[in-house]
């Protein structure tokens, strides 16, 4: 396809804008062998209702105002191992399927108004390799660099390939359609990055969040408004542990916890969501964002560790891949499962029994909102390369992630979510709020001395935490010391 074709093709799009998306979709037949994103004519429809009307209350794109950028180009690297899964750019043409088709729809919409050409180049390995390459040769190759947070965006930060998000004109990263949490505790020394938001759709999969079994909970005739409670800001683990504490059983009396086997009140990830959820820092950043250190470890801490503990008393529990998600609470053998967003559409979304979406607990009912925990892994974060941090590159990178807050989310929410995977029409709301609270940390990131495999193994037992992380003090200080030395470094 030439660079004419191409924009030809999206022009064409965007004339009819998300309408096409409207007369694809019902082409994949009964919902029940549909692709992934496909749904009924009515739904779609509603859906595009909802999407156009986001559009004409574009209010962000009437403040960055008019552009012409006719004969530039826009060129996103999606260096991305799992494509299959993590869908971050549209394909060669419309398909039928929701994302792809929106995609298509975000950028016929983005060339017509700006006069740009997107393109885009995917990489399932070597993508990071090839951006450094690219930016230690001074080149401008790339615009954008979607990646995994956990390898390539951590590694290229310490290796002067990625731009300060903080210094480009027009990016407005406390707000919605970008992480605000990230904004908050990934930036050092005015410095930031990479973040995440609806300018990638894979981001609505990395999320951490607990899965509520409610046919175990009728069966059990649990009394609880989960939503209710959520908005009250009393879904606590104080409450999760009081619903939960009378539901296992191990049912081949074997005396042996397995996920195949036996019935459970909690399952899920340990640290890498529960912790988070509770708002524990394991590193302290000062407010001025200039210094970093080691967190101590304060009553608060040690209670949140011990309250988790108790909700999750199954400490050696035979499993064999995600068989905590795909066969316990698949199978009605478990209340509540924390793990994330993408279970719902990979491992239950052919399950039998309803099930609600919240977001996780928190540590008690004092705690400043819910946290969101991500999987590092997931090919859902965005960067800029060092060498394409001009105003062109914020404007459009902007322009993107606002209209896919707009136009993507309501409807990967009301069509992917509410239709294939969420059951429940409070989980749309529920999932707004995960979604709005995204949170990493640098301690996430860097597992600075092992300090995340401490907090992880402490909840797999009955220790204590204080001593277990006394024991590695002195070298996740030194990590941290070393990471503030690396940080933002511009040597290439």
């Amino acid at each position: 396809m030439t660079e004419n074709m191409k924009y030809n093709n999206r022009t064409a799009a965007g004339l009819l804008a998300l309408l096409l998306i409207s007369g694809t979709i019902t082409s994949c037949g009964d919902s029940s062998t549909a692709a992934p994103g496909a749904d009924t004519a009515a739904d779609t429809t509603d859906a595009v209702t909802d999407a156009v009307t986001a559009e004409q209350e574009a209010d962000r794109l009437a403040e960055l105002g008019d552009r012409d950028f006719t004969g530039q180009t826009y060129t996103v690297l999606d260096s991305n191992p799992n494509d299959a899964m993590h869908i971050n750019i549209p394909g060669d043409t419309q398909t039928g399927e929701l994302i792809n088709d929106t995609l298509w729809s975000r950028d016929a919409f983005l060339e017509e108004t700006y006069g740009i050409t997107i393109n885009y180049e995917q990489k399932t390995s070597g993508g990071a390799a090839l951006l450094r390459a690219s930016v230690m040769a001074g080149d401008r190759a790339y615009d954008l660099v979607f990646a995994t947070a956990g390898g390539d965006m951590k590694t290229m930060t310490t290796q002067g390939v990625l731009a300060n998000l903080c210094d480009m004109e027009h990016l407005s990263l406390d707000q919605k359609w970008w992480s605000s949490l990230m904004y908050d505790t990934l930036r050092f020394n005015d410095a930031m990055y990479f973040t995440t938001g609806d300018i990638t759709p894979t981001m609505y999969q990395i999320a951490a969040c607990t899965f509520v079994n409610t046919k175990l909970a009728d069966d059990y005739d649990i009394e609880c408004d989960f939503v209710a409670e959520v908005r009250n800001g009393t879904w606590t683990w104080d409450l999760v542990g009081e619903l939960s504490k009378d539901i296992a059983q191990d049912l081949n009396q074997d005396g042996q916890w397995a996920y195949t086997d036996d019935l459970f009140g909690n399952i899920g990830c340990f640290s890498t969501y529960l912790i988070p959820g509770c708002a524990i820092d394991y590193v302290t950043l000062s407010e001025d964002g200039s210094s970093l250190s080691l967190a101590p470890i304060t009553d608060r801490t040690v209670d949140a560790v011990e309250k988790l503990q108790r909700v999750f008393p199954q400490k050696s529990i035979k499993s064999s891949g995600n068989d905590f998600s795909n066969s316990a609470f698949k199978e009605d053998r478990a209340l509540f499962l924390t793990h994330i967003t993408e279970s719902a559409a990979v491992h239950l979304r052919d399950m039998e029994s309803d099930y609600l979406i919240l977001p996780v607990a928190k540590h008690d009912a004092a705690q400043d909102g819910y946290r969101t925990g991500v999987n590092l892994w997931a090919t859902a974060y965005v960067g800029v390369p060092a060498t394409a941090a001009d105003e062109k590159t914020g404007f459009i990178t902007e322009a993107m992630a606002y209209w896919s807050y707009k136009n993507m989310r309501p409807i990967a929410f009301d069509l992917t979510y509410k239709a294939k995977t969420v059951r429940d029409e409070r989980s749309v709301e529920m999932l707004d709020i995960v979604f709005d609270n995204l949170y990493c940390s640098f301690s996430d990131l860097y597992n600075f001395g092992g300090l995340n495999d401490v907090y992880w193994s402490i909840l797999c037992s009955d220790e204590g935490i204080a001593s277990a992380v006394e024991a590695i003090s002195g070298k996740a200080e030194g990590a941290i010391k070393d990471f503030i030395e690396t940080w933002g470094n511009t040597e290439q």
